[in-house]
């Protein structure tokens, strides 16, 4: 369950440090199992925020919540017309793995079922309107990031919560 919540966790907050790659075994199937399908789309996921097309949009943000910064934090610019670009382009491709991820996830388990539900309904839609508000320039990066550390603190403590109902 721990790992549920450092994969959720990673998940809205997009990215990390490049993966390491999953190993899988000659006698395993070639149809990966919902588990390998979570870790290679996480994986995918982290890459993003080394994307050079993805740029201008994670020099204002941070990959993961480790790596928010009081900058980030307190910028009070709103979003420029590159970034908006950038940012546009990463959620096209983000918002595609996460319904993927989201899908196999449910597939692991109970628990893990319960959380892509979690996600489905209340995060994700979370998250796009924060994305929308910073878009039309309704909020400045400093609001956009401190809501989005919201949104993955949320995240990861309803993981903590299904994991202590089945306790």
């Amino acid at each position: 369950m721990r790992l549920l919540v450092i994969l959720l966790t990673m998940l809205l907050s997009a990215c990390a440090v490049p993966p390491g790659g999953t190993t899988v075994s000659p006698a395993q199937s070639d149809t990966p199992s919902p588990r390998d399908t979570v870790f290679a789309l996480t994986n995918k996921i982290k890459y993003f925020c080394l994307e050079p097309e993805y740029a201008a949009y994670f020099a204002k943000t941070f990959c993961t919540p480790s790596e928010l910064s009081l900058a980030m934090m307190s910028d009070r610019n709103k979003i420029t017309q590159a970034q908006k670009i950038a940012m546009n382009a990463w959620a096209q491709a983000y918002d595609k793995v996460v319904d993927e991820l989201n899908a196999a996830l449910a597939l692991t388990s109970p628990s893990n079922k319960q959380m892509a539900e979690y996600n489905k309904l209340i995060a994700f839609p979370a998250a796009q309107k924060n994305r929308m508000e910073l878009y039309e320039g309704k909020i400045t990066w400093g609001v956009y990031n401190r809501k989005r550390k919201e949104i993955s603190d949320a995240i990861a403590a309803e993981s903590q919560r299904v994991v202590q109902q089945k306790i």
